[in-house]
This record gives structure tokens, sequence and C-alpha cells, in this order.
């Protein structure tokens, strides 16, 4: 990993020292899509929906970005990975839904390589959270919570609970990433990026009504990551 940030340090001065050839938009947005392969060991398991392209792999991506320098942006850009579907086990049933943010303060730097093509590298923290939310009865919200929390290997139990029925959890990471765009336009472009996404992900300490559980088992250092997005700037 020591060696990938190095590389991609050397490849982002080498863009820093060029100049942007055609005046851009200060801010834009961007709307896309991300590809990523996560080891979710805590799901994989009957109790949960099954594992499918779309609630493992798949990634839904927006960010909004400011150029403060001729060939710099600051921005904030966040991939979100969903599950949703039934939690059985043994005598329950509840709806359940499961997001993974990966919300990422971008300092991105690039330079026009021509006039309508762009190289960037952006190299930035990430600010991670995790979040599971089952529908259970009132009366049975105890019991059901600490079915879910048994199976995530959690042999505290719950003793009782409040309004909020959801359990989070926070954590930092980093992200390099290497991309190539496209305008279409002085105001809409198409961007392919790839590069790698790091994670210091443990599963204790989530929090659920203000008590520390024990969360999911996830494997989520390491990965490789691509994301394709349409950017419109805004002058």
């Amino acid at each position: 990993m020591k060696s990938q940030i190095k590389y991609i340090l050397i490849f982002s001065f080498i863009l820093s020292s060029f100049s942007g050839v055609k005046a851009q938009p200060k801010l834009s947005i961007d709307l896309g899509l991300g590809l990523y392969q996560p080891t979710l060991d805590g799901f994989d398991n009957i109790a949960f929906p099954a594992e499918t392209f779309f609630n493992r792999n798949l990634l839904l991506n927006y960010g909004i970005y400011y150029e403060f320098f001729s060939n710099a942006r600051i921005g904030y850009n966040t991939f979100t990975s969903f599950d949703i579907g039934e939690f059985v086990f043994d005598d329950f049933n509840g709806a359940f839904f499961r997001t993974i943010h990966y919300r990422i303060f971008a300092l991105e730097t690039f330079f026009r390589w021509k006039p309508k093509i762009e190289l960037n590298f952006t190299l930035s923290p990430v600010w991670g959270r995790g979040s599971i939310q089952v529908d259970t009865k009132p009366s049975d919200m105890v019991d059901d919570w600490n079915e879910l929390l048994n199976n995530f290997g959690d042999e505290s139990p719950m003793e009782e609970m409040g309004a909020t029925d959801a359990m989070r959890k926070n954590w930092i990471g980093y992200t390099g990433i290497i991309g190539i765009r496209y305008y279409l336009s002085s105001r809409l472009a198409i961007d392919l990026k790839s590069g790698f996404l790091n994670n210091f992900y443990k599963e204790d300490n989530w929090t659920l009504y203000g008590e520390k559980v024990k969360g999911p088992k996830m494997k989520i250092d390491e990965l490789p990551i691509f994301s394709l997005k349409f950017v419109y700037g805004i002058k």
C-alpha cells in the first residue's frame, strides 16, 4: 500500500506542473456509479438477504467540487452501498435495511492533456459510516434486536431500548484515485476513475441506543474501486 501511495504522489506532482489549457466552470456536481468487491462475512448467511451484485458490488456515487486553483479542486464525494430485504431468524421476520457510506473529503489535482481530455488524481481521507435498521414490533423490540446481535456473535443482550431503531458505526480511512475526464461540452463531462479504498474498520463498538455492541465482520481494506460518472459544471 505504501508503494501505491508513492507512485500516486509522483503522478500527482507531474500533473501539478501543467496548467489548464482552457477555462472551465469553478463549481461542479457529479452523479454516477461505482464498483468494488468487499468481503462482508457478517452478512453471508441465510438470515440476511441473499448476496447479489447490487447489494455487494454496486456503489451509488455523487459529489460536489470547487476549483480553487488553476489545476486543483476541493470537494465532497460519497460512495454508498445498500442492502434491503428481510432478516429471518428462528421465529423473527422483519424488514432489513443496511447502508455503508464512504465519504471522501477530496483534494483533486488535474491538467488538460488535450482541449477535451483531462487527467486527474485524488488522494484524500475517508470518513466511513455503517447503518443497520430492522423494523420490529414495539413489544418485541428487545428480543428481535438481540436475535440480530447474536447473529453477529455478540453474547451480551440488550435489556431495554428507546425510540430510534438503528445501529451505527463510524471509522476512518483513505483513498487514492486516478481518473480521465472527457468534456462533451463546456459544462458536461464523463469521468472514469480507478484506484483503491482503504478503511480501518473493526466490528467492535457499534452503537445501538447508546450501548456499545458488536457488529458484522467486514473486510473493507485495500479495496480496488472503479467509478463512472457524469459531471456538470456550474459557472
